[in-house]
Order: structure tokens, then C-alpha cells, then sequence
């Protein structure tokens, strides 16, 4: 959906990171919040914080509302934070179908469109000077005996299949189309989308791929043989993994870092994409890999 500020009423839901509920959080941060509100209401918005950030410094000027009001008429999610709370963010913004943009306050932040020092660039939105970019996510189901279980509708990241607390390694049978693909005996496989494929994923020794692209990777977590290679599949596919291993007691599964839930012997994961696309609104003109690059290159010279 294409849209246009000046056509808006502009009502900004700003998201904060968690970090600036502690005590041990910088000062700087909640300055460079303060700034960011400040740069949107420049421009005629109204910006909302939750509740619970009634009475910080960088919530003055806007308007604090509970959760159930929030995202009532917005037409933007501001989330300033890490990966972590843009993903978190991302649900809302498929929820209420509005772009999200992204402030980078954590220690990498490749899904932030925004560093710190940037904030001025916002002023590109209003000069129209900026891209939507949908991102593909995925839906997850459990096949069991009683029936079909959605474990989520909407994952941006990825599906990480793990052997929890069993010590030894898990037999596991991966199917596209209702071909068999390969039986993989690994710690576990990663399901993720173009915009997770440079997370856990490629931590794992998978590819990564252009987040524009429709496409699900599928990434063994050291796996026994060494030709138990990462795949990548056409966006429409659909990948079903079985758990076939009769020793462990469960595999588990986790969607996009959340609890992980049980698949047991004889169960079936369900790995399709979804219909639903998140937009990403993006304001700088540099290329995905080079920005990768330059983040990747920050890290390790942090670390």
C-alpha cells in the first residue's frame, strides 16, 4: 500500500525499548528518544507513548495512552531499540498494517533503518524523499494426531527447531511439496525468512539472502554429516519437518525467540509463507549488503 505523510493525520505510535525502564540505562538514550519526538512533532505529528513510560522526560509533548488505545488510527510504529524490539514491534505493525521504522539503540541492529546520529534524517519522510519495503513472513503449524496447531501467523525471522535439553543429537525429516528432501540428524534446523536469513541462520552457516526476495531457508545446526547442506526454497513451497527421533522425549520449537513449544515423535512442523508482509519504511539510500557489511565489520571490532 502506497501512502503519503502530507495526506495523513500522522499519528506515531513510538515504541521504546525496555532497556529505558532500567536504571542502569544512559542518560543519552532517553535524550536521543526525547529528540526523536520532538523531530516528529516539528513536522505536525502526534506522538504516543504507552503508559508506562508516563512520567519520563522523553515522553513530554506527547500523548500517553493504555495499550488497548495505542494503535488506534496510527499510520507509523517508531520502535527504538535492538533486533529484539523491533521484532516484538513488528507484530503490531502486521497487526494494524502500518510501516515500521526502526532506531538502532541496542548493539547491532540489522533490522534498524536508523542509527542514533541520524535522526535528522526523518525529515526525509516529509519531503517524500523514501521507500516502502515489504518483507515476506511465515506461518508456522504443528501437525499432530488430534489435529492441526498454529503455533504463529506471522514470523519475520525465523523458525528454529533445537534438541532443548536432550544431550545428543535429533533425527529429523524434511519434505517440500510432500517430496522428501533429506533425513537430518543435527542439533536442529533453522526455517527463516530473507529478512532472518542474516541472523541465527547465518550464524549456522547458512546463506544470506536479499530481503526483498519471497524465499524460505532451511539451515541444519551442526549437523553430523557434512552434506547436510543449508537449502533455500521458492516462497510458495511448503516444507513440513517430522520429527522422527524415538530417543529424545521432544524436539522444540521457537518462532522468532519466543517460548519454545513441543513437537513430539511422529508430529509434523508445518512451515509455510504467510499472507501477511510486513512494511519496512526505509529513508537511507545504501544497499542491503553494504549496510550488512558495515554492521558485521561494528561487531567484530566490538567484539
Amino acid at each position: 500500500m502506497d501512502f503519503s505523510f502530507p495526506s495523513f493525520s500522522q499519528r506515531l505510535y513510538g515504541a521504546s525499548s525496555s532497556q529505558l525502564m532500567k536504571t542502569d540505562v544512559k542518560e543519552t538514550d532517553k535524550d536521543y528518544t526525547l529528540r526523536t519526538a520532538e523531530r516528529f512533532r516539528m513536522h505536525g505529528a502526534e506522538v504516543r507513548f504507552d503508559e508506562v513510560f508516563a512520567g519520563e522526560r522523553f515522553a513530554a509533548g506527547a500523548v500517553i495512552c493504555k495499550r488497548e488505545e495505542l494503535f488506534a488510527g496510527i499510520d507509523l510504529i517508531v520502535v527504538l531499540g535492538g533486533d529484539g524490539s523491533i521484532l516484538r514491534a513488528a507484530e503490531y505493525a502486521l497487526m494494524c498494517d502500518v510501516p515500521l521504522l526502526g532506531i538502532n539503540f541496542g548493539r547491532v541492529g540489522y533490522m534498524a533503518e536508523l542509527e542514533k546520529h541520524e535522526i535528522t534524517l526523518i525529515d526525509r519522510i516529509y519531503s517524500g524523499d523514501y521507500t516502502i519495503q515489504n518483507r515476506m513472513t511465515m506461518q508456522a503449524e504443528k501437525e499432530t494426531p488430534e489435529g492441526t496447531v498454529l503455533l504463529a501467523d506471522s514470523v519475520l525471522n525465523e523458525v528454529a527447531v533445537g534438541r532443548g535439553a536432550y544431550p545428543k543429537c535429533i533425527d529429523l525429516r524434511l519434505s517440500a511439496d510432500d517430496c522428501v528432501v533429506r533425513t537430518i540428524r543435527a542439533d536442529g534446523v533453522v526455517f527463516a525468512t530473507p529478512t532472518g536469513s542474516s541472523a541465527y541462520s547465518m550464524a549456522a552457516g547458512g546463506c544470506v539472502v536479499d530481503p526483498t526476495l519471497e524465499c524460505i531457508c532451511v539451515t541444519p545446526v551442526c549437523p553430523i554429516s557434512r552434506y547436510a547442506c543449508p537449502f533455500v526454497f521458492s516462497g510458495a513451497t511448503v516444507l513440513e519437518l517430522a520429527n522422527i527421533d524415538d530417543r529424545a522425549p521432544h524436539v522444540d520449537v521457537t518462532c522468532d525467540g519466543t517460548e519454545p513449544m513441543p513437537l513430539f515423535l511422529g508430529e509434523r512442523l508445518v512451515i509455510r509463507r504467510s499472507p501477511k508482509t510486513l512494511k519496512m519504511l526505509k529513508i537511507k539510500h545504501a544497499g542491503f549488503f553494504s549496510v550488512l557489511n558495515a554492521k558485521l565489520s561494528e561487531y567484530e571490532l566490538k567484539n
